[in-house]
């Protein structure tokens, strides 16, 4: 007998599998956006300068999660779409190329991150103050991002087959760990010495690996459907083509986000350092205003995978239309709560009237079109669900320009100053939000069109 998996998202109704598997998703991906935010937290007690620098180290510690959020995404479309067929000898092939990927992926990482920190850094034109925390900080998480990689691969097997439970209690263990260890780490505490931004980094590390080693634990037990044993261990070409498939265009459109962030942040820190502060905070506030989008998009990716490998278009149609207006329901209303609390939020983290200025000013603009993004993350989680990887980099890579231009022209060559930069922001979620649902609509209904232009082909043959 076949084993079955945690959920069968090709029976039932379609509303209540997202559902279910989106709460422990949303809890799940706050639990991993609460990393920057007590890490902007306690790190604000440094000053603007430590705040400063963390924001400014975003982008390339993007480039580590556009790496890791590729490989799961690819491993989880991959496992959904061979149980959805039934192929379940598969699944364990998956698992274990997966994890050679993660493996392949933290070498290539650290060696990447001695090379290139430096020249990064010098290139952003930052302070010296700024850049030696800089520094600090995303050297730690270069050399400790193993933990990321097979974390991240094993909770996305287990959300492939349908447990997104597991992944959502490894994060909380993770957490605790790191609201405990950050301030340790970073003020010092017994025989802890106090390291700054940099013990920031380092708690961040070791509470990642917590998580990972909790996800690991469930795999091995045997209560998974996925069995890691590695007692042969199964390399496959075919597998690891299939998973790069989906995990190197997704890996790249989440570098196109690092990248355009890496840009956005040198054309605001033009404005000084308090602008980029402001920037920085009012960024690692939006990671939970996109949480909604996020948890309702992985649910939609994992129930589209089923439903397309066992060939039902109608509810792969459904999962998209009812996830994308949920997902612009829940965006908008969180955008109009950022929008009405800002200051309060803002002043969390830091007790400077210039910086909460500039964060003021960004929500005041871009929070009213949070619910294009929504549509934009749904329909690029469709997109994966359909195993195809390419639109998704099209549509982030567009996005991405598209801010950039305009903010460089709203703010510079009209004159409007770092409020032309937050309007060119809000100009391309809009646009691109609008263009990601219309193609993916017409890509399903090409998909669905081939499918039975090719049913017909057998049956009359």
């Amino acid at each position: 007998m076949h084993p079955k998996p945690k959920k069968d998202l090709t029976t039932g109704s379609i509303r209540r599998h997202i559902v279910f598997l989106a709460a422990p998703m949303m809890v799940a991906m706050f639990m991993h956006n609460l990393f920057t935010l007590v890490d902007t937290f306690f790190v604000g007690k440094l000053g603007p300068e430590a705040i400063a620098a963390v924001a400014a180290s975003f982008p390339m510690f993007f480039i580590i999660i556009a790496l890791i959020s590729g490989l799961g995404i690819g491993v989880n479309s991959f496992v959904a779409r061979s149980i959805g067929a039934r192929d379940f000898e598969k699944v364990n092939i998956i698992a274990e190329n997966g994890l050679l990927i993660a493996g392949a992926f933290a070498i290539l990482v650290m060696l990447a991150g001695l090379f290139t920190t430096g020249p990064l850094i010098k290139f952003l034109e930052v302070s010296p103050v700024v850049a030696g925390y800089m520094k600090d900080y995303i050297s730690i998480i270069y050399l400790g991002c193993a933990a990321f990689f097979f974390g991240n691969v094993a909770n996305s097997l287990l959300t492939g087959e349908g447990d997104t439970k597991t992944p959502m209690k490894a994060l909380v263990i993770a957490n605790i760990a790191n609201i405990i260890l950050d301030p340790a780490f970073i003020f010092g505490f017994g025989p802890i010495p106090a390291m700054g931004v940099k013990g920031a980094a380092i708690a961040t590390i070791l509470s990642q690996s917590l998580g990972a080693l909790y996800s690991f634990s469930h795999l091995f037990s045997g209560k998974a459907m996925v069995k890691l044993k590695f007692k042969k261990l199964a390399y496959s070409p075919q597998i690891i083509k299939g998973i790069f498939a989906i995990s190197i265009p997704t890996s790249a459109s989440q570098g196109t986000v690092a990248v355009g962030f890496f840009f956005l942040n040198k054309l605001i820190a033009t404005f000084g350092s308090s602008a980029l502060a402001g920037f920085g905070i009012a960024a690692r506030m939006e990671s939970l205003a996109v949480l909604p989008a996020l948890a309702i998009g992985m649910a939609t990716l994992s129930t589209i995978g089923q439903n397309i490998g066992a060939r039902h278009y109608d509810r792969a149609r459904l999962a998209s239309a009812f996830s994308s207006a949920a997902a612009f329901a829940f965006m908008t209303a969180v955008g109009l709560l950022f929008f009405f609390t800002a200051p309060a939020w803002l002043r969390i983290f830091t007790q400077s009237q210039e910086v909460i200025s500039h964060g003021i000013g960004y929500f005041g603009i871009v929070s009213f079109f949070y619910g294009f993004i929504g549509l934009r993350f749904i329909a690029t989680s469709s997109f994966q669900g359909l195993g195809k990887a390419m639109p998704v980099l099209a549509i982030t890579s567009f996005n991405f320009a598209l801010m950039i231009m305009a903010s460089y022209l709203l703010a510079f060559k009209l004159e409007m100053g770092i409020t032309g930069a937050w309007i060119g922001v809000a100009v391309a979620h809009v646009t691109a939000g609008i263009i990601a649902q219309l193609w993916f609509q017409k890509t399903l209904r090409h998909a669905e069109r081939l499918h039975i232009e090719k049913s017909e082909i057998v049956v009359t043959g």
